[in-house]
């Protein structure tokens, strides 16, 4: 069976979008990774690249404080799946004995 012209236009955008939004996934993944690694340490504000290997894509996140308030980090997580890369940017606040998001900046897709 072949696809005319159109049809496999349209099954490749499909391809790309379905990459996109596993990369991002695997991206919040690396959020999350990184909120539990700091867990409830008030002291832990930065640490460098942490990697792991989930659903045959990759995450890459960190941790670091530059620039921020005394209570504040940033964690950075990169996720990539089948040639789509996405980084997720997250400021983190210690409060109450536990770190929270603040905010999360995720680029849009393309």
């Amino acid at each position: 069976l072949t696809f005319s012209i159109a049809d496999q236009a349209n099954s490749n955008v499909a391809v790309e979008v379905a990459n996109s939004v596993q990369a991002e996934q695997l991206a919040r993944t690396g959020v999350s990774l990184g909120m539990t690694k700091m867990g409830t340490n008030s002291s832990l504000f930065s640490y460098s690249d942490e990697n792991s290997s989930i659903l045959n894509g990759t995450i890459v996140y960190s941790a670091s404080q530059s620039g921020l308030p005394a209570s504040q980090s940033q964690i950075t997580s990169t996720g990539s799946f089948n040639g789509k890369t996405i980084t997720i940017t997250a400021i983190c606040s210690y409060d109450r004995g536990r770190w929270r998001i603040v905010r999360m900046y995720v680029p849009p897709s393309a």
